[in-house]
């Protein structure tokens, strides 16, 4: 009897435990799901401040890591995109100097289509801007573009 009680016991435990993890998992799918989607401009506005802020602090993996859910290309070619800005990264820290804030400084638009984010990145001895676009083919957005330039005529009006 005491074995049975026992076996029952782990059983009942076991099951305890596989239902909590599905439950988990079943939560962790919805709110990657929900996260999915990029429904209006807030929420693409929010994500670019969100990239940028890791960018800031060089955490480039962390910064396209949140925008990989929201960019329908290839896992691979984004990251290469990061190792690539890696790779440049050194010559920036060495030309600018430390980096002493951020500053979101326009926003452009293609029709009901096409939203575009530009944030300049400010060193020490110069600044550079990060330009994050946006598609939206239907009825949610999709990550387009995200680059770094160290001309900024583009941002004189």
């Amino acid at each position: 009897m005491k074995l049975r009680i026992s076996t029952l016991s782990r059983i009942f435990s076991t099951l305890f435990i596989f239902s909590m993890l599905t439950a988990f998992s079943l939560f962790v799918i919805i709110d990657v799901a929900h996260a999915k989607e990029l429904k209006n401009q807030i929420d693409t506005n929010a994500l670019a401040d969100k990239m940028v802020n890791h960018f800031i602090k060089k955490e480039f993996t962390e910064g396209m890591a949140l925008a990989k859910p929201h960019w329908p290309l290839p896992e691979v070619e984004l990251d290469n995109l990061i190792k690539k800005i890696e790779m440049q990264w050194p010559v920036v820290d060495r030309r600018f100097g430390p980096s002493v804030g951020q500053e979101m400084v326009d926003k452009q638009k293609i029709g009901d289509s096409f939203l575009r984010y530009y944030y300049l990145h400010k060193f020490k001895n110069h600044a550079i801007y990060w330009k994050i676009t946006f598609y939206k083919p239907e009825k949610t957005w999709v990550v387009n573009g995200v680059s770094f330039k160290d001309n900024l005529d583009i941002l004189y009006k």
